[in-house]
């Protein structure tokens, strides 16, 4: 019986010990910062919903597992990482942008910072809000990149965060007949001015056959 006491005292230790050990490992203290970019400038995209991501491979290792790097709406992502080397890939049919998976070697110590170029199908410049009594009226320039795909539609919408997009809003216009490439699009907000703390505007585009949209890299409060 005191043998059997003491090897399970004796495991006990063992288990405590390795379960210190587990916990003792250091995280990970290196962060990378960046923007998905076109000509050095930040490409809007959907923020909420982690739906817009990149992709961070590290060689040298047995499980080949990427590391999903999510976008913010402005554009902008982060990662908290081991110092090393990397690979920083963008995954095809994810984003407003043409597939190309372009590869960026990334080397990674201490605080580091790092944009991934894309292709987008077109931007949005010269973009105005403006704010009449109870009509928000939005004005852009459509700047088309590559044209292989066409504007679905372009929208104007609202909401009471932040988060603005096709999926998050309170209120939307959309326009499906574009004609040009200077877009005027107006939305009565008033019903959302009364019963809502905050409200915030940012206008967006939709490309045929491509699931994300591609919208102002900013948002704009209204009031």
């Amino acid at each position: 019986m005191k043998k059997l006491i003491t090897t399970i005292q004796i495991l006990s230790i063992l288990l405590v010990l390795v379960s210190c050990g587990k916990d003792n490992y250091d995280a990970p203290a290196s962060q990378l910062r960046g923007y998905a970019t076109y000509n050095g400038q930040p490409i809007g995209v959907r923020g909420s919903n982690q739906s817009v991501y990149l992709q961070l491979w590290q060689d040298g290792y047995p499980l080949k597992t990427p590391i999903n790097v999510y976008l913010t709406q402005d554009g902008s992502f982060a990662a908290q990482l081991f110092d090393g080397t990397y690979k920083l890939v963008s995954t095809n049919g994810n984003g407003p942008w043409v597939s190309k998976q372009d590869t960026i070697i990334v080397q990674i110590s201490g605080n580091t910072s790092m944009d991934y170029p894309v292709t987008p199908y077109y931007v949005l410049q010269n973009i105005q809000y403006q704010l009449d009594n109870d009509v928000l009226r939005a004005s852009f320039d459509i700047i088309g990149v590559e044209e292989s795909r066409g504007v679905e539609y372009v929208s104007l919408m609202v909401n009471d965060t932040k988060f603005v997009d096709f999926g998050q809003q309170t209120g939307r216009i959309e326009n499906r007949d574009v004609d040009g490439n200077h877009i005027v699009l107006e939305l009565n907000v008033g019903s959302q001015l009364q019963t809502s703390k905050a409200l915030f505007a940012r206008v967006g585009l939709k490309i045929n056959g491509i699931t994300e949209g591609i919208y102002d890299p900013n948002t704009v409060q209204i009031k």
